[in-house]
């Protein structure tokens, strides 16, 4: 049987609060639950029931906690789907683990459309009324044919456009673009990596004359150029090799060497290899040229050096180029092996001087060698840098 005690309603919220001011004193309990005739246990629950309570209307934790951890349950979502590539089933196990939270499927799916949302309406405010210079690029799939369509601005790197895969062609890209222009998105010009859906669509919206090439694709096939170059030349030296050991071979024993016949000579072979040694140096030497072409501020190397106006540069790059793929006098004799880098490079040629904006005057602040034509059209290297110790004019002239 509880027994109650015979007291008013405002008796105890006096007797508590007493109680929770002289907080720590000790006795102070004792001496109520005699002075007022109330056991110790009840005081002990009233007391705690009144801290409690106050606790509750002073300090709501328990709202705040559930923000956090909603907060929380976002950005980890998020952060799985954008960073780790996970599937929604993926994150849905990803925070069993790691946070042993349980989560529905259909929760995941509307964190990650509200999040869309949310980056859609950003990204309509981020839209500025002055042109832009936008980076077209693919972005290949698993899936044959088929590419990611990203658009990137290319001096803020903010993603205006990135299309799930569809099909590699003029017609996907010039969708893309008229989707841009829907949103208001202005531009003056682009780059890309040359790619022949990129022109298309370029063409189709009027946009391919302020188009150009970046420079990183450019340089990585000028890299592939050279190296292909080299292992030719190692190819050849390796075959002298060869051939100077069977002829070796024939003279000591006077018999024919084992295995197929060498088709030149010793002479020959050496011939060959000093004519291709020189059309290595020679266009790795241009290459450092183009290089240096591209750089974003460029210096004539004379007396009082000055900034080379895009035209200028223009003009040194053609005719870099012209002696690189094979248009120009590289490494005279060479018959069957001369020209063989522009044979190689392919679409390099065309590209090279389109890697200047049309019209801009960028500028780069590493020098280079006077490029020009003689009188006869045959062009020249004024002179090569230290490094090269005068090998490449030699060959190239």
């Amino acid at each position: 049987m509880v027994h109650t005690h015979s007291s008013t309603a405002s008796q105890p919220v006096q007797w508590v609060s007493q109680l929770l001011a002289h907080e720590g004193m000790y006795g102070e309990i004792s001496q109520m639950s005699r002075s007022q005739r109330v056991s110790r246990q009840s005081l002990y629950a009233w007391k705690e029931k009144g801290q409690r309570t106050l606790e509750a209307v002073f300090v709501p934790s328990k709202p705040q906690v559930r923000v956090a951890e909603s907060i929380d349950l976002q950005r980890a979502v998020l952060t799985l789907l954008v960073e780790g590539h996970a599937s929604y089933r993926g994150i849905q196990a990803c925070l069993a683990v790691l946070l042993g939270q349980q989560v529905s499927l259909g929760t995941i799916t509307a964190i990650v459309q509200s999040a869309g949302r949310r980056a859609q309406a950003w990204l309509e405010q981020q839209v500025s009324g002055q042109g832009r210079a936008l980076a077209l690029d693919e972005q290949y799939s698993s899936k044959r044919g088929e590419a990611y369509l990203n658009v990137v601005d290319v001096q803020s790197g903010q993603v205006w456009a990135s299309l799930p895969p569809v099909a590699v062609d003029g017609e996907s890209w010039t969708l893309a673009l008229w989707y841009l222009q829907e949103q208001g998105v202005v531009w003056t010009r682009t780059v890309s990596d040359g790619g022949r859906a990129i022109a298309e669509a370029l063409r189709t919206t009027k946009a391919i004359s302020t188009h150009q090439r970046d420079v990183w694709h450019l340089l990585h096939l000028a890299g592939q150029v050279q190296a292909r170059l080299e292992r030719g030349v190692q190819e050849e030296e390796e075959r002298c090799r060869l051939i100077e050991r069977q002829e070796r071979q024939q003279a000591t024993t006077g018999k024919q060497p084992v295995g197929r016949p060498a088709k030149t000579t010793a002479c020959e072979q050496k011939q060959l290899l000093s004519q291709l040694h020189r059309v290595r140096d020679a266009v790795r030497y241009l290459f450092a040229q183009l290089r240096q072409l591209l750089e974003i501020v460029v210096l004539s190397e004379q007396s009082k050096p000055r900034l080379l106006c895009s035209e200028s540069r223009r003009g040194e790059m053609e005719t870099v180029l012209d002696l690189a793929l094979g248009g120009g006098a590289v490494g005279s004799g060479m018959g069957a092996k001369r020209g063989a880098a522009g044979q190689q490079a392919g679409p390099t040629g065309p590209a090279c001087p389109a890697a200047l904006c049309p019209g801009a005057g960028s500028e780069s602040t590493r020098g280079h060698c006077a490029v020009g034509r003689s009188g006869r059209g045959t062009h020249r290297l004024g002179r090569a840098s230290p490094c090269d110790s005068g090998r490449a004019p030699q060959a190239i002239a």
